[in-house]
């Protein structure tokens, strides 16, 4: 059964993605199935439904006009902030939602985000190699996810988002990703 939450997030992500078939929502859906399998192995707690309005989000930055931000991780935040504003959330839980969209490309870790935050960035990273990192989960159990959530047209997806971040905001790459 869908909660309220993955209903909306759903929602955001059809009424915001510009993309046919079905390569950024099963990308979005594989960081939500990597963050919560290194949250539940770490024993670490955060709301499974604002995690996946967060994987749902994460990327729509990139491809939103009607919210505000220096990056597309900023506006990623943004989207979040105004979608959720009626829901009257736990600032401790919407703290690390933002810390998850700010700073889930980060090719490092950054010192001082929540420890959830740094495993949403680790599953980022399990996503982007291709299950070569694990960061400690099962190689067959990262694998099941993959194949359960093929890629399909998600490597045009990411060239449209290199496209945009070159041609919009390439400080981003810089200020976000690396530092």
């Amino acid at each position: 059964m869908s909660s309220a939450i993955r209903v909306r997030a759903d929602a955001i992500f059809e009424r915001s993605s510009p993309y046919e078939g079905q390569g950024l929502r099963n990308h979005c859906l594989r960081l939500h199935r990597l963050t919560s399998m290194l949250l539940d192995r770490d024993g670490l707690p955060l709301d499974g439904d604002l995690l996946y309005l967060a994987a749902m989000l994460h990327d729509l930055g990139l491809v939103v006009a009607d919210v505000d931000g220096d990056s597309y991780l900023a506006r990623s935040q943004a989207l979040f902030r105004r979608e959720t504003a009626d829901l009257g959330l736990d600032p401790g839980q919407t703290a690390a939602i933002d810390e998850c969209l700010l700073y889930n490309h980060r090719v490092r870790p950054v010192p001082g985000v929540c420890a959830e935050a740094e495993r949403f960035r680790q599953a980022v990273w399990i996503e982007h190699s291709r299950g070569l990192l694990r960061f400690g989960l099962d190689r067959g159990a990262v694998r099941q996810v993959f194949a359960e959530l093929p890629r399909d047209n998600l490597d045009r997806v990411l060239l449209d988002f290199t496209r945009r971040v070159l041609a919009a905001e390439p400080g981003t790459l810089i200020n976000g990703i690396f530092f």
